[in-house]
């Protein structure tokens, strides 16, 4: 399971993953990174987000929303990514605060003290070196990922908008548990503008813009799309696309073959809103 650690020590370390992603280079560094402006009242992005009074969920158990449990742990059987979209549009969230060093000062002994503490939104870095933004189903999962961690209830669409708002493309629910599920740039923005959302390997629109980019180009017998990370859990690029290649070319053809499929792909108005990431296979016709 690819999870991500909270990079404090106090939860289960995430192991490392090599960078799939064709758009988004970098390393991984799971260390918390804070999230925008925060107050030492824990008002984390004041009057945008997150309201510390709201009272929509003062009956809140604290426990997950079944449905959505029940559509992400369908995904290994068959289970499909738009189910568990579906099941987030009604589902309530935790947002994890984190408790940062604010104001210091010295005791009239001269020891160094903190004379405030801000709690603030935090993110964590991707395995493909993007900000994500951690998103909990229930307080224990929270509390195995950071026992630290303040929980906050939240409208999924709020964290949708909140992490688009702050550039951040990836919301992963509950890391490093069973439940783990990454919501990726394409379906955080459907999310947060309550729209909907077909994953780019299902999508005809987005079949129809590979299958036109290869038009002309008689090398390619036919464009295969197939789902990169079917479980959503970090496991590779969101999309596979699969070029089935005639026979006769040398390396250096195929190499510039790709190369002139793929800036047609970054062109292209469909495959850039639509597919987050991908990877290129390379099949015999």
């Amino acid at each position: 399971m690819a999870g991500i650690s909270n990079g404090r020590g106090t939860g289960p370390d995430a192991p490392e993953h090599a960078a799939t992603e064709h758009d988004a280079p970098g390393h991984p560094d799971d260390a918390h990174t804070p999230g925008g402006a925060a107050d030492s009242a824990g008002f984390a992005w004041a009057g945008r987000a997150f309201d510390q009074h709201d009272t929509t969920f003062d009956d809140d158990d604290g426990l997950a929303d079944p449905a959505l449990v029940a559509a992400i742990t369908a995904l290994p059987e068959g289970g499909s990514q738009r189910a568990v979209v579906d099941a987030l549009r009604s589902a309530r969230l935790l947002i994890p605060l984190i408790a940062e060093a604010g104001d210091v000062g010295h005791t009239d002994t001269g020891k160094l003290v903190d004379k405030t503490q801000e709690l603030s939104i935090v993110t964590v870095a991707g395995p493909d070196g993007r900000s994500v933004m951690p998103a909990f189903t229930s307080v224990e999962a929270m509390r195995a990922w950071d026992a630290d961690a303040r929980p906050v209830p939240a409208e999924s669409r709020r964290v949708a908008m909140a992490a688009a708002s702050e550039e951040t493309q990836l919301v992963v629910l509950d890391p490093t548990a069973p439940t783990e599920f990454v919501l990726r740039r394409p379906a955080v923005w459907a999310l947060g503008q309550d729209l909907p959302w077909t994953p780019c390997f299902e999508d005809p629109e987005v079949a129809r813009a590979f299958a036109d980019s290869v038009v002309g180009e008689r090398a390619v017998a036919r464009v295969e799309l197939s789902p990169g990370d079917p479980l959503g859990r970090f496991a590779g690029a969101e999309l596979t696309v699969g070029l089935a290649l005639h026979p006769g070319l040398d390396q250096g053809q195929v190499q510039e073959l790709v190369g002139r499929l793929q800036r047609r792909w970054t062109a292209d108005a469909v495959i850039a809103e639509r597919v987050d990431s991908m990877r290129v296979a390379l099949r015999p016709a």
